[in-house]
């Protein structure tokens, strides 16, 4: 045999082998998990995309219903930050769809990226309160310290009850999403010992 037919009958066989189909076994559990967890983010990106409009919205009409000389500043930075909510929203979901292969490893690989992205999701809700509030803070002191003929806030107690109100939610809201995340955590590690240490 020369070695033009070895390499013509290692082409076939490699041929064949190309051909086969390939069994990928994913247990029905993990299979379960990872679909339903994926229509749980379906719904809440479609509710924060609808918040995000509803809030847009709002925001744009009741800025523009009051006759004052800094509303194009209150739209840019209402505008602003809806536009980098949403732009976070977005690339946070980057890559969570679908599992890179069609393996049971893969696919619990997805659903623990899903729970590391949510708690990061929770980072960035901190900071987002915090860099409204701090942008906030400096525009009314340079109100109160410049031309401006009145403070843009009005009602200083009004307005820290609104901070103390949201930094309560966030807390809670926090707490919830580490708590839950854990439990889902523990799940999915616990599927893992039971299908992938037998695969």
């Amino acid at each position: 045999m020369n070695g033009s037919d070895s390499d013509n009958q290692w082409q076939a066989l490699q041929g064949l082998w190309r051909q086969q189909p390939v069994q990928t076994v994913i247990p029905a559990a993990i299979l379960h998990w990872v679909r339903r967890q994926e229509r749980r983010m379906r719904l809440v990106m479609l509710s924060e995309w609808l918040f995000g409009v509803a809030m847009g919205f709002y925001a744009v009409t009741t800025i523009l219903a009051k006759d004052r000389p800094d509303n194009a500043l209150w739209l840019v930075f209402v505008l602003s930050m809806l536009a980098l909510a949403m732009g976070v929203s977005l690339v946070n979901r980057r890559g969570l769809w679908v599992p890179l292969e069609e393996s049971a490893r893969a696919y619990v690989d997805l659903a623990l990226l899903r729970l590391r992205r949510k708690r990061r999701e929770v980072l960035f809700c901190w900071l987002f309160l915090l860099v409204q509030t701090v942008i906030i803070l400096g525009w009314h002191l340079a109100s109160l310290y410049g031309e401006s003929p009145a403070p843009l806030i009005h009602d200083p107690h009004k307005a820290m009850l609104t901070l103390l109100g949201l930094t309560g939610f966030m807390v809670i809201y926090s707490l919830y999403v580490y708590r839950r995340t854990a439990h889902e955590k523990a799940a999915l590690e616990g599927l893992q010992n039971k299908y992938l240490n037998s695969l």
